[in-house]
């Protein structure tokens, strides 16, 4: 046994509290895990924490629990998968660099241009960030006045401003991604006012409520850094000479000349990707998901996943998340928004696309995801404007688009919304009465298999039944279709090298987030904003090339 005075940190995982016993059951299962008394514990912290309503007996809280013990005290053979001592990696703070060691030039305020901002910044540099859209106050001005009276801005929408299209959703902070990145991302939102159990939660969100004050206050993190954001600042496409990127040009035909440019645009980015193609930038088609927005009232999701502890004041709002097969493709749930409503997200006249949102208490009576199928190049490939190579290349954006304006057709313009019931549309039927939605633009009755080709149709509709095997009461009467859901990614890969992260086309641009078919969500996209940064500042000399490589 060490030193009384002395103590050491553990993690213990798979730690359970079912939904009516106290919390501080917690500290004694991670004691008697350890082969300790309680009493050995001198503190203790929940570090995750998932809920796990499976089994139909009370839900439980699945937690990996710090625990603070005498040092020494736990025996070496205690070690397991689900014990080590606590230790966080960290991502490695980059070396302070001269501020003109090099002038990098950031396409896009969405999470990827944004985090790679905060990464060079923070190391000396005074990145210069570049945004079609309006500044968060103004854009949600002119996101009100799309979603009330059918007005668009091209520039300034759900889409395109600050903070990219995460801005209007659900402000989902859960990835597949694994690494320091997800914790450094997450540390960097708590810094800028961000709610700290986000640090915990195994599915954090923040809510469209709480993403407008944190773009704001890392906007004034960068500004006292010396990044300059220009806003309404469209690019026109990239200048390449001599094999190497020197800046942009904008749609107003002015050169801002950068060292790098991290190329962050988004994923609607339709314009930009044929200049880009134009210019020489080189690009691939890449597979993506379509479908529609699914509405259950909240009540019936949480009755389905929690049964008759639905009403618990310990439970949030339930969340589903489901997948299934049919005829050889992949469909599945995606973005689902407890509590939520569903939102318009076109960025031309004529087109109809939505997506899904939520406030941080997802306090609304309706739950909504999207439900979609995978396309792939082989699928969109006849819809090419014509045999041009780049009309090629870019078929899946006019994929999306015919869908986008048979929605509108369907809607009789204004952005009203094509919809139908659920089971209506799983059996083929037309014309059936349409309950009231959160889309606030309205809907109209719609025949939404007319939306997609006849494949795709039929994909969704068998992998939409299966989803019922895993979620008894996804099919209920109860449940409407939205139309449509196009935007789930880009339609291409803007190609980089795996090493360097930069573009083949030119030494120093860096095709970066979503936009560029990297990252899928705002942690991911953040990660690979962190990534191209660390990819310039290895280049400078301030971090080691390893650590940008794999990060």
């Amino acid at each position: 046994m060490g030193h009384p005075s002395l103590t050491e940190r553990w993690r213990v995982a798979d730690v359970t509290r079912q939904v009516g016993e106290p919390p501080d059951v917690l500290a004694a299962r991670a004691a008697g895990a350890l082969g300790l008394p309680e009493s050995d514990v001198r503190s203790w912290s929940i570090a995750r924490r998932a809920i796990d309503a499976r089994g139909g007996g009370p839900p439980r809280f699945v937690c990996v629990i710090e625990v603070e013990v005498p040092a020494g005290s736990v025996a070496a053979d205690r070690s397991s998968p689900k014990i080590a001592r606590a230790a966080t990696p960290a991502v490695p703070l980059a070396r302070a660099v001269r501020a003109d060691a090099a002038r990098p030039v950031i396409v896009g305020m969405g999470p990827c241009g944004l985090f790679a901002a905060l990464r060079l910044a923070a190391a000396g540099l005074r990145p210069v960030l570049l945004e079609r859209g309006k500044d968060v106050d103004a854009r949600a001005k002119d996101v009100s006045r799309l979603m009330g009276k059918g007005l668009l801005d091209a520039d300034s929408n759900v889409c395109y401003g600050e903070g990219g299209a995460g801005t209007w959703s659900d402000g989902k902070l859960y990835t597949r991604v694994g690494g320091p990145g997800v914790q450094w991302v997450l540390e960097t939102i708590v810094a800028h006012g961000g709610p700290p159990e986000i640090l915990v939660n195994a599915r954090p969100h923040l809510g469209t409520d709480r993403l407008v004050s944190l773009l704001k206050a890392m906007r004034a993190t960068l500004e006292s850094a010396g990044a300059e954001l220009r806003f309404g600042t469209r690019i026109d496409t990239v200048s390449v000479v001599d094999g190497r990127v020197r800046g942009v040009r904008l749609s107003d035909g002015e050169h801002v000349d950068a060292t790098d440019v991290v190329l962050a645009p988004g994923h609607s980015a339709r314009e930009l990707y044929r200049r880009l193609a134009e210019t020489g930038v080189a690009m691939a088609p890449k597979g993506f998901a379509v479908g529609f927005r699914v509405e259950h009232p909240q009540a019936l999701i949480d009755e389905v996943q929690y049964g008759r502890w639905a009403d618990s004041e310990e439970l949030p709002p339930a969340y589903y998340e489901l997948r299934s097969q049919a005829g050889g493709r992949g469909v599945y749930s995606f973005c689902m928004c407890p509590g939520g409503s569903v939102v318009p997200t076109p960025t031309t006249e004529g087109e109809v696309c939505v997506n899904g949102m939520s406030h941080a208490a997802r306090s609304g009576r309706y739950a909504n995801s999207a439900v979609v199928v995978q396309v792939e190049p082989s699928d969109y490939a006849p819809y090419a404007a014509s045999d041009d190579e780049i009309d090629q290349l870019l078929a899946g954006a006019r994929f999306q688009r015919v869908a986008e304006e048979e929605a509108y057709r369907q809607g009789g313009g204004a952005f009203v919304a094509p919809a139908q019931p659920l089971l209506e549309y799983l059996a083929g039927g037309v014309g059936g009465d349409v309950r009231r939605t959160t889309y606030r633009r309205g809907v109209a009755p719609g025949d939404l298999a007319r939306c997609y080709p006849e494949g795709v149709t039929a994909a969704l509709r068998g992998g939409v039944r299966g989803f019922e095997r895993g979620f008894r009461g996804f099919l209920s009467q109860e449940a409407v279709l939205i139309g449509v859901e196009t935007r789930t990614s880009a339609p291409v890969t803007i190609l980089r090298d795996r090493e360097t992260l930069e573009s083949p086309s030119a030494a120093g641009l860096y095709p970066s987030g979503e936009g560029a078919g990297y990252g899928g969500g705002i942690v991911s996209a953040a990660i690979d904003g962190m990534r191209v940064a660390d990819a310039i500042l290895a280049r400078l000399g301030a971090l080691p090339d390893p650590f940008a490589r794999n990060p």
